[in-house]
């Protein structure tokens, strides 16, 4: 009995997470969303999340944080369409490239 335990412990000990999946964690954990970085790491490891927590809290913590993925994507997408409108117009527009060659002045 003590050694299909052990047996069964092992093979789970195979699987391993990968780089990206544990940074989800780690920024679920650093936001302070400690039950959904315990969805995600029950999930990584090949466990269904369901069989541990709630199904109606397991629901909630999807929309939360699928709501908040999507808004962080569409964040990056618009800081990406700025960085380029500024790059297309200081491509067309010489002065701004003679503003970064100003040096501060030193403070007395």
């Amino acid at each position: 009995m003590m050694n299909q335990d052990i047996a069964g412990i092992s093979s789970n000990l195979d699987k391993t997470v990968k780089a990206q999946q544990f940074d989800k964690v780690v920024e679920a954990i650093l936001a302070g969303k400690y039950s959904w970085a315990c969805v995600l790491m029950l999930r990584f490891a090949g466990y269904n999340p369901l069989h541990y927590i709630p199904y109606r809290t397991y629901n909630r913590l999807l929309k939360e944080n699928s709501k908040a993925s999507r808004t962080n994507q569409q964040e990056s997408e618009n800081i990406k369409m700025l960085k380029h409108a500024s790059d297309s117009i200081s491509d067309n527009n010489g002065s701004s490239s003679c503003l970064s060659k100003i040096k501060d002045l030193a403070w007395k």
